[in-house]
């Protein structure tokens, strides 16, 4: 192997720990790392060190000193009823905005702590909250490395410029969350929503970065795999393949909430150590900091973000509690982690 050969494979690794992509998918997703590394320039360096101790803290008995990662929940409402999510299935209660001062301590606390990553979103949709370009402006020049979000992309008519508002204020990743390649079946996971109005705000953003002749944001389309939408996987992949920068399949898990979706072609046959306690943290809209994404009704909550730093949290007894418990394999001692619904916490098999 050549020098470049050998450079090329470790900089495909640094994605390692990203969840599965389908199969089909494989070879755009190496290249696309790669390229993900080259499109930060001057902090190339800087992300993939990041990447390394992301993959460290994944892989291996490794604690980072502060969290690598934040979930910092702006809003906690949302626009559509999907069936696979905590809206579509009952739903989070007496839903709201975060205050802005909280959201802009929680980015102070971030810088400080050197977090590389935040992300504007959990459980809800960001583009509702009016503040989002601003926070992102803010993130930026206070430097934190990869400001992201998740996003439905329909925004609501009066912030319909809000992606591309995000875009100039530099935000490094937007993933669309689309869930079907056709109108029907996009429209039956997604109650709600306008498939034809999704493609319209997805291809906007797309004529910008070219018109701007931009690399960021980095654009990934998903689908999470369902008994609704499997017949879609492939047409989903070949047509936003040549148009975006990634492209990713997940699949609903036959755990927890949802599972009557699940395609019930994979069984689980064991428990693996789940990365999340030992990446990040995730904070709701009220500042209440949970360990996992998936405590969607903080039941496992450490700490309060208006009254405690992040730091002091991220080396607490019930943080340091549930990374025990991952570490011995004795997730259900803990109600979030028995009922978890994130498919990387399972071993798997095909049927």
């Amino acid at each position: 192997m050549t020098k470049k050969e050998s450079k090329t494979k470790n900089e495909e690794k640094l994605y390692s720990g990203f969840s599965n992509y389908d199969e089909i998918n494989i070879e755009k997703r190496k290249k696309s790392a790669v390229e993900e590394i080259q499109r930060w320039g001057k902090d190339s360096q800087k992300f993939k060190n990041y990447r390394i101790e992301w993959n460290k803290a994944a892989n291996e008995d490794y604690l980072p000193k502060h969290p690598l990662h934040a979930d910092i929940e702006l809003s906690d409402a949302c626009n559509l009823r999907c069936k696979m999510c905590v809206h579509g299935l009952g739903g989070v209660k007496n839903v709201g905005f975060m205050e802005e001062n909280l959201a802009i301590k929680l980015i102070d606390q971030c810088a400080k702590a050197c977090v590389f990553s935040i992300k504007f979103n959990w459980r809800g949709e960001p583009t509702l909250h009016p503040f989002l370009p601003k926070a992102v402006k803010y993130a930026k020049n206070k430097g934190i490395l990869e400001v992201q979000i998740n996003t439905n992309g329909l925004p609501p008519e009066k912030n319909k410029d809000v992606l591309i508002e995000c875009a100039k204020n530099g935000i490094d990743r937007i993933i669309f969350s689309v869930d079907g390649f056709s109108k029907e079946t996009y429209e039956t996971i997604r109650t709600g929503g306008n498939y034809e109005k999704l493609l319209e705000n997805i291809h906007n953003l797309l004529k910008w970065k070219k018109s701007n002749n931009a690399n960021k944001p980095f654009v990934r389309v998903q689908m999470v795999r369902t008994k609704i939408n499997s017949h879609e996987v492939e047409d989903f992949i070949k047509y936003w393949q040549p148009l975006v920068d990634d492209v990713r399949v997940s699949d609903v898990t036959d755990r927890g909430q949802g599972n009557q979706l699940a395609v019930g072609d994979q069984i689980t046959v064991g428990r693996r150590r789940c990365p999340q306690p030992f990446q990040r943290l995730t904070i709701g809209r009220d500042g209440k900091v949970s360990p996992c994404c998936s405590d969607w009704f903080q039941e496992f909550v450490v700490g309060d973000a208006k009254k405690q730093p992040l730091n002091e949290m991220w080396n607490n007894e019930k943080m340091n509690y549930m990374r025990e418990i991952q570490n011995k394999n004795q997730q259900d001692k803990i109600k979030i982690c028995k009922n978890c619904y994130v498919k990387e916490s399972y071993i798997w098999k095909k049927k």
